[in-house]
C-alpha cells in the first residue's frame, strides 16, 4: 500500500475521534469558539443618527453539540455591546442561539454556520464595539472589539455613502469573500445627500489587476435625500478569481466611493483556505510525487480543477455536498499553523507534519525542562502502536522529528 492510501486510511479510521471537537479545542487552541463579524455603518433618511448592523456568523465546527434523541444540539449567546469613549455601555443587544442538526457530520462541517444580526440607531460620534460570544456546551468565551469611527470626510459632510455588502439571491448578508461562481450574486449600498442637484452612481467590477470587467451608471432622483438601492453582479460572465466590486457617487462636487473584495470559486472551499497555490503545497504529506508534479506544473486556469479532482477522488461521502476528508485535512493545517508556527509556518514544522497526517495523538510526554538533555516530547499513538520523538535541538522552540515518520515495512 502506498504512503498516500495509508495517510488516508489513518485519516478514514481516526475520523470519529479526530472529529470529536474537546479534543482539538483542548487549552492550546486559544479563542474558542471562532466567529466572524461584518459591521456596518449605514446613512439613514436622518442626517443625525447613523443606523449601524452587527453582523455575525459562527461555524458549526466551533460550537459543541451534545447528542440528543433525535439528533444534536448547540448553544451560544451573544452579547453585542456599544460603548462610548469612557467605555461606558451606551446600547447593547443580547442574543441567544439555539441550534439542532440530525446528523454527526454536521456538527463538524466549516461549511454550515449560523448567522444573525443586531441593529442600531447611533449618534455620529466614536464608539467602540464589543461582541462576547459564549459556548453553552463548553462554557467557552470569546471577546471582540473594535472601533466605531466616522471620519468627518466620509460622514461630517452633505454626501454619505455607506459600507457595502453582498448578499445572495435569498437577501443574507454574506460575510465570507469567497463565493460559488454561477451563483447569483448582488451588493446593497445606501447613501444620504444634503442637496437637491443631480446625482450619479458609478459602479464597477474589477479584476485582481485592477482592469475593470464590468461597470454601470445609475442616475438618481434629484427631489431624494436618501437612496437605498440593489445592484446584480454579473457573476455568471466572469471566470473563478480575485475581484473588487467599487461604487462612486457624485452629488455637485462631492464625491465618495467604497469599494469591497470578492473571490469566485469553482466549488466551496473550506473557509479557512484562502490561497488556492498554498493549500496545493500543503497537500504534499498525502500526495504522491507524480500528483504533486502534475499540479505545481499545471497552468492557474487548470489548477483548480485538478484540486478538486484530487479530492473528490477521497470524499468518503461523494452524495454530500460536503469532503469531509478535504474539511479535515486543512482543519489539521490550521491547527498546525495555530499551535506549532516559529521560524517556520506551523504546516512545515516537524510536528505540524505529523499532527496532519496522523491527527492528535492519545497521549503527549512532555520534559521541557532537563539539566542533562534537551528539551523532548513524545508522542503516542495507541491505536497506530506508534511513538514520535520530539527535541529542541537548538533551544529556538522549534522541535525536530527524531524517530521516522513511517515504518520501513
Amino acid at each position: 500500500m502506498n504512503r498516500t492510501l495509508i495517510v488516508l486510511a489513518v485519516m478514514a479510521s481516526l475520523a470519529a475521534a479526530a472529529w470529536a471537537q474537546p479534543e482539538f479545542y483542548a487549552d492550546p487552541f486559544i479563542g474558542f469558539p471562532e466567529f466572524r463579524v461584518l459591521p456596518l455603518r449605514l446613512p439613514t433618511a436622518h442626517p443625525d443618527s447613523i443606523g449601524f448592523e452587527v453582523h455575525v456568523r459562527v461555524l458549526y465546527d466551533d460550537l459543541q453539540f451534545v447528542k440528543t434523541d433525535s439528533g444534536y444540539e448547540a448553544g451560544y449567546s451573544l452579547d453585542i455591546v456599544i460603548l462610548d469613549k469612557e467605555e461606558r455601555a451606551a446600547t447593547s443587544q443580547r442574543l441567544d442561539r439555539q441550534l439542532f442538526v440530525t446528523s454527526y457530520a454536521q456538527t463538524n462541517s466549516r461549511q454550515h454556520s449560523d448567522q444573525t444580526d443586531a441593529v442600531f440607531s447611533l449618534p455620529l460620534r466614536e464608539m467602540k464595539l464589543r461582541i462576547s460570544l459564549r459556548d453553552r456546551e463548553s462554557r467557552k468565551d470569546r471577546v471582540l472589539e473594535k472601533e466605531i469611527v466616522f471620519p468627518a470626510k466620509e460622514w461630517g459632510g452633505a454626501l454619505r455613502l455607506g459600507d457595502l455588502a453582498l448578499i445572495d439571491s435569498l437577501g443574507a448578508i454574506q460575510i465570507s469573500t469567497g463565493f460559488l461562481n454561477n451563483y447569483p450574486l448582488r451588493a446593497v449600498y445606501a447613501l444620504w445627500r444634503e442637496s437637491g442637484e443631480p446625482a450619479s452612481v458609478q459602479y464597477r467590477v474589477l479584476d485582481d489587476r485592477d482592469q475593470i470587467v464590468h461597470e454601470q451608471n445609475i442616475e438618481l432622483p434629484p427631489q431624494t435625500s436618501f437612496w437605498a438601492d440593489t445592484l446584480a453582479l454579473p457573476t455568471p460572465e466572469l471566470k473563478n478569481g480575485t475581484y473588487r466590486f467599487a461604487i462612486s457617487v457624485r452629488s455637485g462636487h462631492l464625491q465618495q466611493t467604497r469599494s469591497y473584495p470578492f473571490k469566485l470559486l469553482w466549488q466551496n472551499l473550506p473557509d479557512y483556505i484562502q490561497d488556492l497555490d498554498l493549500a496545493i503545497r500543503q497537500m504534499k504529506y498525502i500526495a504522491t510525487n507524480e500528483e504533486m508534479d502534475r499540479l505545481l506544473a499545471a497552468p492557474p486556469s487548470h489548477r483548480e480543477e485538478l484540486f478538486y479532482e484530487f479530492w473528490k477522488k477521497e470524499d468518503p461521502t461523494p452524495s454530500t455536498p460536503v469532503n469531509e476528508r478535504m474539511e479535515e485535512f486543512y482543519r489539521r493545517v490550521r491547527y498546525a499553523n495555530d499551535n506549532f508556527s516559529g521560524l517556520r509556518d506551523g504546516w512545515e514544522t516537524d510536528m505540524g507534519r505529523v499532527y496532519i497526517v496522523f491527527g492528535a495523538p492519545s497521549d503527549i510526554e512532555r520534559h521541557p525542562f532537563n539539566i542533562d538533555k534537551k528539551a523532548h516530547e513524545y508522542w503516542y499513538y495507541y491505536d497506530l502502536n506508534r511513538k514520535f520523538l520530539f527535541v529542541d535541538e537548538d533551544g529556538f522552540g522549534e522541535y525536530r522529528l527524531m524517530t521516522p515518520i513511517w515504518h520501513d515495512n
